[in-house]
């Protein structure tokens, strides 16, 4: 098969898949496979980030020998995924916990806190949202007060999509869409806030944050340790 071809590449709550389009965009193949579930304890619900990036790898190269064509003939790949939770690379360069998905429960006294407390009404003007316990901004407090050696360690706080496209380029970015409903970004303004962290709790993640990106942008090319 001739042409020129793109890769689309998709983490969800269950699965992840990669499909190859020709630039019309038909479909030219897919390959999924399910991601392993962990739930070490009531309403904890995380996956192996490890795990997760050789399913993604093992994913493009099924769909690349599927569609029967030369993976150089590939122009690029975009990555989606499911939003909220938390995927933390550790300042060690490895993955600095395991990553959390988005029916994960456990912050939930985080948001009650911040209701209660006034900060979500201080805060709204500038996050445009409300909080929820799968959000970074929750999971995040409840690492620093519950798991402070896996807070200490984090050198990027990316949600999922953000993480593989990481593994596949080595650059650090917070895809603007995803940012946006973590509860740590000031939306109004389009910018990361130190003191808005600090009012949270959690000012030491801004240091953690990845420079914002929109989901149009290049952001970095395959790795040769990736390919």
């Amino acid at each position: 098969m001739m042409g020129k071809y793109v890769i689309g590449l998709d983490n969800g709550g269950t699965s992840t898949k990669a499909a190859i389009f020709d630039l019309s965009g038909k479909e030219i193949a897919v390959a999924g496979k399910q991601t392993r579930l962990l739930t070490p304890k009531s309403g904890y619900n995380e996956r192996d980030m490890e795990e997760l990036w050789l399913a993604n790898c093992d994913c493009i190269r099924r769909a690349v020998k599927n569609a029967g064509i030369d993976a150089q003939d590939v122009l690029g790949l975009a990555v989606c995924g499911h939003g909220k939770g938390l995927y933390p690379w550790g300042k060690d360069e490895q993955p600095a916990y395991n990553g959390i998905i988005s029916t994960d429960s456990r912050a939930w006294k985080y948001p009650k806190t911040w209701y209660e407390n006034g900060v979500h009404r201080e805060l709204h003007p500038q996050i445009c949202q409300e909080f929820m316990a799968c959000q970074q901004v929750s999971l995040l407090a409840w690492m620093k007060d519950h798991r402070r050696d896996v807070y200490d360690n984090i050198k990027w706080v990316f949600s999922v999509k953000d993480y593989i496209r990481f593994r596949l380029t080595g650059e650090a970015y917070s895809e603007a869409t995803d940012i946006s409903g973590s509860g740590l970004m000031d939306v109004k303004h389009a910018r990361f806030d130190k003191a808005l962290l600090e009012k949270l709790g959690i000012g030491e993640v801004y240091e953690k944050l990845a420079p914002i990106r929109y989901s149009s942008d290049v952001c970095g090319t395959i790795t040769a340790a990736a390919s």
